[in-house]
């Protein structure tokens, strides 16, 4: 069944749709001579759903996905010049016809956001990179889509809730499933665990309760006197098998490196995790700077912990959080750009957040947005908050400026740049249990220097998370349908289809203190700062809110001008 698409009158379906196609690695690879591509309105299957892109919002993870083209880790496409993908993953669509197998709760006309993290039997499908997003006019549903690991991927969107905000609650979700990780407290349970040392090493490790409750299928030991080994095998009821080389082509669960002073040897060692990995450091070592790979941080939920001594479960449970300290100190490096905002606007509006807040950026137009937005509550929640642009600062007055700020260090770092040099220096500034949350996507395989003693001995800790899962997102629209998140200060501009790739530009430049939404029905709406949003129409200010911010009635007023459906 067919209805009249929304504000387009009884047009109906087109033959043929404008899409955003990638061809290639790089951004001259997307599109066709900087413009979008004409192609049919897919046909759907029996048991698909084709709905019309309501509104799409750009992201720099769609700019990391064009720059990388097939060698992007979700694309499943081998040649995107045959078989090319339309990105888009923070869609907001419309059901516009149902396929005669569908399950008759969707109907033409419902209206959904999607969560992108697609997985079926474990395998990832992420929309907008295996599945074609929401960079076109139409876009298809599957049964990917609507019967994956984590049921149906869609999530009815609230009626009066404008498509451009709708648009929004895909990022807000990542940074409130930052602050939400799972990870393990405890060893895998029938995990693979491997037991290091540095050659010669005669000290006896206990396994302790967390890693005899666990029962690993297999542990492998590596430099463990023969002493060491029985020990184990006693306590663990099964026998420990000795290697004798740093394994190439396997991966752990639960990797313990006991007492190696030898970086080299320690930094292979902990590059061996299996997908959500606990890497534990035993023992004593030196005040000193090791290479860790902090891009699997992010990507693969690796987590570094540690404790001095010799018991191998005593690592598990100190300084365990992902959520802010409440009542603590906090620095958000670049914490007023597209994202960045949003975490500071977390922590600010947080009634158990942070204390004292210090924002750094590089760009001024940014911070003062920042301030303004939240200063109100700033005031009300009696925080003390401060900016800083280092860029008009000698190195060694941004750095006495942020311990001037927190002399015995942050409990909270909320690392939004994706620059391994800024990551570095940032890590110094932890304090004794504090948390770096590596929310900037750092490529896996990017190695960064963190101190090993502060996190043996300091408890000091690194996490990361990329993407959410469908209860996060179902969270987030729960909390801004109450009214208890309000997404729209994240708006930043808008634009029509035609203006997408400039505005992927402007995500590049940072030119907007925040999100960017299109609008793939208005293919003529020109990209637009919010800030002049009533350039595009005289009667627009009469429809903004009492605070200035955009509203349904904005968006009604700007498709009736602009909907290509309309003219």
């Amino acid at each position: 069944m067919e209805i009249p698409i929304m504000n387009c009158g009884n047009q109906g379906i087109p033959k043929k749709m404008l899409a955003w196609q990638m061809y290639g690695a790089g951004m001259e690879n997307f599109g066709v001579n900087d413009q979008p591509v004409e192609i049919p309105v897919p046909e759907i299957k029996d048991d698909e759903l084709l709905v019309k892109i309501d509104a799409i919002g750009l992201c720099f993870s769609d700019v990391k996905l064009i720059r990388a083209g097939e060698e992007h880790p979700r694309v499943i496409s081998k040649n995107l010049k045959e078989d090319p993908v339309i990105p888009g993953h923070e869609a907001v669509m419309t059901i516009v016809k149902v396929g005669s197998k569908i399950d008759p709760k969707f109907k033409a006309g419902q209206r959904f956001i999607i969560q992108a993290d697609i997985y079926v039997k474990g395998q990832g499908f992420a929309y907008g990179y295996a599945i074609n997003g929401g960079m076109a006019q139409y876009s298809v549903i599957d049964q990917r889509v609507l019967n994956g690991d984590e049921g149906c991927y869609l999530l009815p969107l609230d009626a009066g809730t404008p498509a451009a905000i709708a648009a929004l609650m895909e990022p807000w979700t990542c940074v409130q499933a930052a602050y939400m990780i799972e990870y393990r407290n405890t060893p895998k349970k029938g995990g693979k665990v491997l037991i290091a040392a540095a050659p010669g090493n005669n000290k006896i490790y206990e396994a302790g309760e967390l890693l005899k409750k666990a029962a690993p299928a297999e542990v492998k030991a590596l430099n463990l006197s023969a002493p060491a080994v029985e020990k184990l095998t006693a306590e663990l009821g099964k026998a420990v098998t000795v290697i004798n080389a740093v394994p190439e082509n396997e991966r752990f669960d639960d990797i313990f490196i006991c007492d190696v002073t030898n970086h080299e040897l320690g930094e292979k060692l902990g590059k061996l995790g299996a997908r959500n990995a606990m890497i534990s450091f035993i023992g004593s070592y030196n005040d000193e700077k090791w290479s860790f790979d902090v891009g699997s941080i992010h990507y693969e939920g690796w987590y570094y912990q540690g404790a001095e001594g010799s018991n191998l479960s005593a690592a598990y449970g100190r300084n365990f959080r992902s959520a802010l300290k409440p009542g603590g100190t906090c620095w958000l490096p670049g914490g007023a750009g597209a994202m960045g905002q949003m975490h500071t606007q977390m922590a600010v509006e947080s009634p158990n957040g942070p204390s004292r807040i210090i924002v750094s950026d590089m760009d001024d137009a940014r911070i003062e947005n920042v301030k303004r937005l939240l200063a109100d509550t700033i005031k009300a929640r009696g925080i003390e908050f401060k900016t800083l642009n280092p860029g008009k600062m000698t190195p060694q007055e941004f750095e006495q400026a942020l311990h001037d700020f927190a002399p015995e260090g942050y409990d909270d770092i909320i690392m939004l740049v994706p620059v391994v040099p800024v990551l570095n220096q940032s890590a110094s500034f932890l304090k004794t249990d504090g948390l770096m949350n590596i929310f900037a996507g750092i490529p896996a395989g990017k190695e960064g220097e963190l101190n090993v003693k502060g996190i043996a001995a300091g408890g000091r800790r690194f996490i990361g998370s990329s993407g959410s899962k469908t209860a996060h997102l179902r969270h987030t629209l729960e909390l801004a349908e109450t009214g208890k998140l309000k997404p729209v200060t994240a708006l930043a501009a808008i634009g029509g289809m035609r203006a997408l790739k400039e505005g992927l530009e402007s995500v590049i430049a940072a030119k907007f203190p925040g999100k960017t939404v299109i609008f793939p029905s208005c293919e003529d709406m020109p990209l637009t700062p919010v800030s002049h949003i009533t350039d595009l129409d005289d009667a627009i200010a009469d429809t903004l809110g009492d605070d200035g911010f955009y509203t349904a009635e904005t968006e009604k007023k700007l498709l009736e001008k602009y909907c290509n459906c309309n003219k």
